[in-house]
């Protein structure tokens, strides 16, 4: 049986319902009304039949304002305009006992009073990448990905959280959030996306990076230090991500010279927003990380360290060497070119990552020694507070910082 349509079907117009800027009237819709892309695999589906359903009304001459309100009056739009707003903070278990201070440095168990605990800001960072251990009697135990934590398994890594089903998406969400944690880390590639079969575009990566939006996180993109990267590119068009690092362990995989062009290409790329660098643990101590950003003069501001310690460093000498990394960018010294960098931040990001990864170490002690290094102290008044945590951060008590 034959279809005529009261319309012209034409490329351009099967272009202009499903695809050019903004993905296209159909696409554009389901986005404002489902929270999500209805023509990304496998719809549509007999059982997701929505956007077959929205093309079918476009080539029968319907308006968009008309496949908008059909859209909207659907069971999931409504589900999704009422869903439940962000989980509220809640109490965890407490901290163990302070680390004691060492031959190698002080640990401070007091906040400075130089720290200032904004409840959000872009760039006062709380995030766990690596550390929060689901509770497995609320949501079950997650299925096992090639890569994943296994020690224990309900300790999930958050970029490779869009691997998992929905079902565990949300919960990785809903705990970060009753953490309060204001920030969540995601990447485009790495993290063992090809091991597990794991593929996507852009336009679905700027999907998962705008729902987790829609939690209320400030959405932080670990990308490669290689350029270009269209999963940046389209993230940056659609105003999904809020944080910048440009690569991972930098200072193993190129030159310094090669590093700062690629930091000057992605400022140019992602529109100015915070830009973090990454290196081996312990910068700017030994060769070659301390040939890396001698200059932070030259990106004063615009970017800042995402510091890795050393995981069996004590907590004294984390504390150590995270002040000589503050004095490398702020005041140009230990190696630097001694000019002043006194708007670039650092953050205590990857403290005990790889420690929690091999049961080393549990959520709790990797959230005590982050507030150890957040409590660190100067001796030198232009040298900024650290600007928040990585690897996950909670009060002594268990309330969320």
């Amino acid at each position: 049986m034959s279809t005529t349509f009261p319309i012209d079907v034409t490329t351009e117009r099967l272009v202009e319902f499903l695809g050019g800027n903004g993905y296209g009237t159909i696409r554009t819709i389901s986005m404002q009304e489902f929270g999500r892309d209805v023509f990304v695999a496998p719809s549509p589906t007999v059982d997701d039949s929505a956007g077959a359903i929205m093309l079918l009304m476009a080539l029968q001459g319907q308006t968009g304002e008309q496949i908008q309100q059909w859209a909207h009056d659907q069971p999931e739009a409504i589900a999704y305009r009422t869903k439940p707003l962000r989980p509220a903070p809640t109490q965890h278990a407490p901290l163990p006992p302070w680390d004691q201070s060492d031959s190698y440095g002080e640990v401070h168990t007091t906040p400075p009073p130089e720290l200032v605990i904004p409840t959000r800001d872009p760039l006062f960072l709380r995030a766990d990448f690596n550390g929060v251990n689901l509770d497995a009697n609320r949501w079950g135990t997650p299925p096992m990905l090639i890569g994943a934590n296994s020690t224990p398994r309900t300790m999930l890594m958050t970029p490779m959280a869009p691997m998992y089903p929905k079902h565990w998406q949300d919960a990785v969400l809903t705990e970060h959030a009753e953490r309060n944690y204001t920030h969540f880390v995601v990447a485009s590639s790495g993290w063992n996306m090809a091991e597990n079969g794991f593929n996507w575009t852009p336009a679905q990566f700027t999907d998962w990076c705008r729902y987790v939006q829609s939690w209320g996180f400030f959405v932080v993109y670990w990308g490669p230090h290689i350029f270009p990267d269209g999963y940046l590119d389209a993230a940056i068009a659609e105003h999904v991500i809020d944080f910048h690092i440009v690569g991972e362990e930098v200072d193993s995989k190129m030159t310094s010279e090669q590093y700062d062009a690629a930091l000057q290409t992605a400022l140019a790329a992602n529109g100015g927003i915070p830009t973090g660098a990454h290196f081996t643990s312990n910068y700017p101590e030994g060769f070659p990380r301390d040939t890396f950003l001698t200059n932070w003069s030259d990106f004063d501001g615009s970017v800042h360290l995402m510091w890795q310690a050393n995981q069996h460093d004590s907590a004294g000498k984390q504390a150590a060497m995270l002040y000589y990394a503050r004095e490398r960018v702020n005041l140009g010294l230990v190696g630097g070119n001694s000019q002043l960098a006194l708007d670039s931040r650092v953050y205590a990001f990857e403290t005990m990552a790889t420690a929690q990864l091999y049961g080393e170490c549990t959520e709790e002690y990797g959230n005590l020694r982050s507030l150890e290094l957040l409590y660190a102290t100067r001796r030198d008044a232009r040298i900024r507070p650290v600007s928040g945590c990585g690897n996950g951060v909670r009060l002594p008590d268990g309330s969320p910082l």
